[in-house]
């Protein structure tokens, strides 16, 4: 059935068992578009098809064709030619018609069939002398046959072999008609009767007040069709500017995601550049605990190449032995790690070890596909240079311990011989004052009082020596009350006044016992230093030095400005008197323990002012 291949899967609407359908076409193609699915649906539900050929020759051969290309005859399509069925036996008899129908439909229930489709080819009528009469009769009792059979009955009528009007009161006998391609209800069919000509007509008028009201109905639901049509358009309308609306606010939207996207794209990079150029070493791990990602700087630090390590467990390339191993496993958990500066070793490519102070925020900060990434900074220079710093501490501490042996010796036996010296000038003094000349006397006394004067800062050097050893006991020091009181000393032990201008309330944080040492040092070296001056002054207090706050020890005294540790002279009645350099060095440590400043300012010819911060 090639002819027919596009007409398979064609569609007639719904046709059922006991209707009785009109087809009244015109040329080829109106015929085949409705028969060949009403064939191909009775066949697909288990009917057999009957075609009772009358004039379509064409169509008969096409129905042929396909009963002949059937691999096995199962009888669901049969042909009768138009000698066999309706003209059997030369002439049509209605009578015989309808009992062979009877027994193909009767034969089609027996053969396993649930119904029978009949296709009616009226062409055989056209030569009928009473062909409208007898068509018109034949219609009614097939009507009838359909009603009382399990069958379905399509007539075929051909407009180029019936006149119009034939056709016309033919069609009004068919309970169903095919108009378009489409099985409908016949508004115009109404029944046969008994009185043809007074109930015909009856049901005529009928039909046609029928006709009238369905007419009348069809044109009210069309005004209502048409409104509800105009609301649809109107809300079509409504929605299609509200779509527009929706599509400029989701374009709107798309392109700030857009945006936000890229930006986001751009952060992800920059995060991306920065960890790869961060200065501290960076391992990601997934979650088997294998190396995922790393940075430039574990390449610098390593000397491994990225495609070297990657994949590979964390234990072997951390350098990590019994109870580290166990303390990196549990460091690490599959939800992220969370510890600051743990120091593992790590192995390098030249199969050297360096010691990495690691840091794990994974837990707080997670990152896809990275279970755990850890920050490390390299701390093998550092510990290594602590090592270094410890050694020399302990160098340096044992040095100092010798230097302070060595000076409590040194201060221990000159205060010993200068003792000596001291009692051995008053005695030969004593002994042999009358017998020694001036100049004799003279000398022996001053070797007394130089001897006096150095004992002061031997005694001060063995006080440092032993404060030293017992270490820094910080607290709040009033300087002004501590200055008040060794101005009173040193007033009491010499007839001569000196004017001291002590500032109040200055306090200071420090040794108490070291500071009140400085201090005596300080006011005894100016003390001495204005021998000889007709108004001596001396003061003390604080002042701004570059912005930090000093303090100040000055005099009056005629003397050339020296740094301090070194000898400071002064000339008074024709004599020198050396105030103690010993002194200043003493001084000079105390402030330095205390991690301060000690200076001295130039004044020469104006006397001296000696700074220090504590």
């Amino acid at each position: 059935m090639e002819d027919t291949k596009e007409l398979e899967f064609a569609d007639i609407g719904t046709v059922n068992c006991h209707d009785h359908i009109c087809l009244i076409y015109h040329g080829e193609g109106e015929i085949y578009h409705p028969v060949f699915p009403f064939i191909q649906k009775g066949v697909a539900i288990g009917e057999r098809c009957i075609y009772l050929h009358g004039s379509e020759d064409r169509l008969e051969r096409l129905l042929q064709n396909a009963v002949s290309s059937q691999q096995e005859d199962s009888g669901a399509l049969i042909l009768f030619p138009l000698e066999d069925f309706w003209h059997k036996d030369g002439a049509f008899k209605q009578e015989r018609v309808l009992k062979l129908l009877h027994k193909l439909c009767a034969a089609a229930i027996d053969d396993g069939f649930s119904g029978t489709r009949v296709i009616c080819d009226m062409g055989w009528a056209v030569l009928e002398p009473k062909r409208q009469e007898l068509l018109q009769r034949i219609e009614r009792e097939l009507t009838a046959f359909a009603s009382q059979n399990d069958v379905t009955l399509l007539c075929l009528y051909n407009r180029e072999l019936f006149p119009e009007e034939t056709i016309l009161e033919l069609a009004k006998l068919h309970p169903q008609v095919i108009v378009g391609g489409r099985t409908c209800s016949n508004p115009f069919y109404f029944p046969a009767a008994s009185d043809r000509r007074i109930k015909g007509a009856r049901c005529e008028v009928d039909v046609f007040m029928a006709t009238a009201q369905r007419m009348t109905t069809l044109l009210a639901e069309s005004d209502r069709l048409k409104q509800e049509l105009e609301q649809a358009y109107g809300a079509l309308a409504r929605k299609i500017y509200e779509n527009w609306q929706e599509e400029d606010s989701l374009r709107a939207n798309e392109k700030e995601m857009q945006e936000k996207d890229e930006a986001l794209l751009e952060h992800k990079r920059k995060l991306q550049t920065i960890l790869q150029h961060i200065p501290a070493m960076l391992m990601a791990f997934d979650s088997g605990d294998r190396l995922a990602a790393c940075n430039h700087e574990f390449e610098r630090a390593t000397g491994f190449r990225v495609e070297e390590v990657i994949g590979k467990p964390m234990l072997e390339l951390l350098h990590v032995e019994g109870e580290q191993r166990e303390e990196v496993v549990s460091a690490h958990p599959r939800d992220g790690g969370d510890y600051r500066g743990r120091e593992w070793s790590l192995r390098c490519r030249d199969n050297s070890v360096k010691t990495v102070a690691w840091s794990n925020i994974s837990r707080y900060v997670p990152i896809r596909g990275w279970n755990n990434w850890i920050v490390g900074l390299d701390v093998s220079a550092k510990l290594h240079a602590e090592n270094a710093l410890k050694g020399l501490r302990d160098e340096l501490e044992a040095r100092n311990a010798e230097l302070e042996a060595f000076g409590e010796a040194v201060s221990h036996d000159l205060s010993g011989r200068l003792a000596r010296i001291g009692e051995d000038c008053r005695a030969m003094q004593k002994l042999y004052g009358g017998d020694l000349s001036t100049p004799c006397r003279e000398m022996l006394q001053k070797v007394g009082v130089a001897a006096l004067e150095l004992a002061g800062p031997i005694a001060a050097l063995q006080r440092l020596t032993a404060l030293a050893a017992a270490g820094l006991q910080p607290e709040e020091v009033d300087l002004s009350a501590m200055a008040s009181e060794i101005a009173e000393k040193l007033s009491d032990t010499v007839a001569r006044p000196v004017t001291f201008r002590i500032e109040d309330g200055v306090t200071v944080t420090g040794d108490r016992e070291m500071l009140r040492l400085a201090m005596e040092q300080l006011l005894e070296n100016a003390f001495n230093c204005t021998v000889g001056v007709k108004h001596p002054v001396i003061k003390f207090g604080t002042a701004q030095v570059k912005g930090e706050r000093s303090f100040y020890v000055s005099d009056n005294g005629p003397r050339p400005g020296e740094q301090p540790g070194k000898g400071i002279v002064g000339k008074a009645e024709g004599q020198e008197r050396i105030s103690s350099g010993i002194g200043l060095a003493t001084v000079q440590r105390i402030i330095n323990l205390h991690r301060g400043r000690f200076w001295c300012a130039d004044q020469t010819g104006r006397g001296g002012t000696l700074y220090f911060q504590v």
